[in-house]
């Protein structure tokens, strides 16, 4: 079956989802001068670790970073770690700050090995609701036994495998490590959406102990946050179904039409806009814009206020 280049072909329009043209144009007219900064990752919740247990934590700690909204009725879930109450990816990066610690080579990744269901309660115990905790653990326990049986234990051997190439070491996560084969089959073809493993290599970019290079050909990663930006700015424009269901809250079924349009589309208004920028004299590259959108519906000044997100019950973003 083909693969999808999803950053230069369109979504379906029967799927619910349309990428404005021109509004992807009014939005490079107004960020055309804004600096996009590669994401340093240095925002609270994040530990200090560098080095091999750096790599570590990008693979093991990225593999849960999804589904972080409460259902509806609940509170968000989040944790306070040094003083500070977080929310969203800083919250589970808190959890790995506060379970794990350096050892030889890397991170001690013993207690995720044997991670049961009470014991993933603990590692993520916080306020509010967080979803899927009993297969998050699960996801955990089957990423460490992966490291082991493929990489030696440690993520460094990934890294060096791939020549600490960052499109290689994405090929490497999805092929070898439980929750990174992020893809769909359609009848248009194979939507490889790779959300969290992009994520993964771009945090462990930030304190890589050798480069890692290629990040400029990673596309923006399609999550669930991204599009509440997007379509706040016009850029992505729902039906008036999908728009609906949206709005109430409902529940996108996973590896429907329409969660594949929403994550589809993303990813392809992405490469418009970064087109559009650099047209404008303004280059940027995929994290970096990504990482623009996500701090805007997360930690900027207006989170919150820029509209509702699709809800999806998945570990896949």
């Amino acid at each position: 079956m083909r693969i999808v280049d999803l950053r230069h072909e369109p979504p379906p329009p029967a799927w619910g989802v349309t990428v404005d043209a021109d509004a992807v144009d009014r939005l490079a007219d107004a960020w055309a001068t804004r600096p996009f900064p590669q994401p340093a990752f240095d925002y609270p919740g994040l530990p200090s670790w560098t080095g091999d247990a750096w790599l570590d934590f990008a693979v093991v700690a990225t593999s849960v970073v999804a589904c972080l909204w409460p259902p509806d009725g609940e509170e968000m879930w989040g944790v306070t770690w040094e003083g500070e109450h977080l929310v969203d990816a800083p919250a589970v990066w808190a959890c790995f700050a506060r379970g794990l610690h350096p050892a030889d080579g890397g991170l001690d990744l013993g207690p995720l090995s044997r991670m049961d269901d009470a014991a993933a309660r603990r590692f993520f115990a916080g306020d509010g609701v967080l979803q899927l905790v009993p297969e998050r653990g699960a996801r955990l326990r089957r990423v460490v036994a992966a490291l082991a049986d493929h990489w030696g234990g440690h993520a460094r051997a990934i890294f060096e495998q791939a020549g600490f190439r960052g499109p290689d070491v994405v090929r490497l996560l999805v092929e070898t490590i439980p929750g990174y084969r992020d893809e769909a089959e359609t009848p248009f073809g194979v939507l490889r959406f790779w959300k969290l493993a992009h994520l993964a290599v771009a945090v462990a970019a930030a304190r890589s102990p050798v480069p890692v290079t290629g990040m400029e050909e990673f596309p923006v990663y399609p999550d669930y946050m991204l599009p509440v930006v997007l379509r706040h700015e016009g850029v992505l424009v729902y039906s008036p179904e999908l728009a609906a269901a949206v709005d109430r809250r409902a529940l996108i079924p996973a590896d429907s039409d329409q969660e594949w349009a929403i994550r589809w589309a993303t990813v392809y208004a992405g490469e418009a806009l970064r087109r559009a920028l650099d047209a404008r004299g303004n280059p940027v590259t995929g994290p970096a814009l990504d990482y623009a959108l996500w701090s805007r519906a997360v930690l900027g000044p207006d989170a919150g206020h820029l509209g509702e997100h699709h809800r999806t019950v998945t570990l896949a973003y």
